[in-house]
């Protein structure tokens, strides 16, 4: 009997890491940590049971790598910038393990894009002095509440202005990202993932309609990309030659759903400036990837990156099913995918694909999506105490 869609399920090096087939858990922020950002036996359940399903990686939701410089992004964020929170990703780490599946954690700074709430007072800061128009996690839009059922007042929490970071802080969030690394990997992690994509820190510095700077990180593609392969490197020296280190990027963001960069040319060179980075992978972040917003190049950004860096890429946007997975492997456009709402609904989406029949798949339900702060009516998991966050 042929095996369905070979090349999914055929092992891949990553890096220093060999995986067992080329589907990758996609980050879904869940808002599951204490409100401390200790991880919980809930997310160590939750995580295990979809690294139960097949999984070749789960890359973690975003965590927060450093208490200073305003780098937490949300309520309930997870964090792996204290012993604390080190002892808690140790029981998710080791619960993936059991079911011979590897697992990093996506190491992120909110930037500009911060909850007002859990930045002490103090302003968020960015590439450049700007304000994002948009509003934090979860209080989307008057649309969302009404598909959510929402009732009352609609707590719409704006962003404040950004200011803009000096060379020293840009250098001291590096070493922060450092930090945080070595402290996943003391925990087991096989890696981490630096979020430099949808509209948070590094991004703001990569999008060049929020970087308007004028020294050596920002100006160019090359410099707008130099904050990034800081971290990079920083990063690689603190956990060494044997552990993955992935660099996520895309056009939008939280806050921009229809960002776009300028070209494919852009792509390229961002890609090219990362060919002697400390990266092991690039990861494309995209509503679907085969729509690369641009008019004059319909060619995906993630086969530009692939091309232009010479790196594996994972790519993710618009894959929920097999043949979808395939074709994005066999066409250049991917090395690896990552697969967010369909593994979220269907923890055994790698056993169903590699089955080959047809199957029935849940539709995305809003009720997976968690009403602002916090909906402990729906939302997983059940058994945390309301830190009762405030509505602002």
């Amino acid at each position: 009997m042929t095996e369905a869609f070979p090349t999914l399920f055929s092992p891949i090096k990553l890096g220093p890491l060999t995986l067992r087939n080329r589907i990758a858990m996609a980050p879904l922020t869940r808002q599951m940590a204490e409100a401390d950002g200790t991880p919980t036996d809930e997310m160590a359940a939750y995580y295990a049971r979809r690294a139960r399903g097949g999984l070749g990686l789960i890359i973690t939701e975003g965590t927060y790598e450093n208490d200073g410089v305003q780098s937490r992004a949300y309520l309930s964020q997870p964090g792996i910038a204290t012993k604390s929170h080190q002892a808690g990703w140790v029981k998710v780490c080791d619960a993936v393990h059991q079911h011979d599946c590897k697992i990093i954690v996506q190491l992120m700074h909110g930037g500009r894009v911060s909850d007002p709430r859990v930045l002490g007072g103090k302003p968020p800061v960015s590439a450049s002095d700007t304000q994002s128009g948009g509003w934090t996690l979860y209080t989307d839009s008057d649309d969302e509440k009404h598909i959510r059922g929402i009732d009352g007042p609609w707590p719409k929490v704006t962003f404040g202005p950004a200011r803009a970071l000096t060379v020293a802080e840009i250098h001291q969030i590096a070493d922060g990202f450092a930090a945080g690394a070595k402290r996943a990997v003391d925990a087991g992690a096989d890696g981490v993932e630096v979020h430099g994509a949808n509209g948070y820190l590094l991004w703001q510095f990569i999008t060049p309609k929020t970087n308007l700077r004028t020294d050596e990180f920002g100006g160019s593609p090359e410099n707008n990309i130099r904050f990034a392969k800081l971290v990079g490197d920083k990063v690689r020296a603190a956990i060494g030659p044997d552990k993955l280190i992935v660099l996520r990027l895309s056009q939008d963001g939280v806050d921009d759903f229809v960002g776009s960069w300028p070209g494919t040319a852009y792509a390229k060179a961002i890609g090219e400036a990362l060919k002697d980075s400390s990266y092991d992978a690039l990861h494309w972040s995209s509503f679907n990837y085969l729509d690369n917003r641009q008019a004059d190049d319909a060619t995906p950004m993630s086969t530009v990156l692939r091309e232009a860096s010479g790196l594996p890429v994972i790519t993710n946007g618009g894959i929920a099913e097999g043949a979808q997975a395939e074709t994005a492997l066999t066409s250049g456009a991917a090395d690896m995918v990552a697969i967010g709402r369909p593994i979220f609904a269907h923890p055994d989406w790698a056993y169903i694909v590699r089955s080959g029949a047809p199957y029935d798949w849940a539709p995305f339900d809003r009720k997976y999506v968690i009403r602002p702060p916090l909906d402990y009516a729906v939302a997983y998991p059940m058994a945390l105490t309301d830190p009762k966050w405030p509505t602002i």
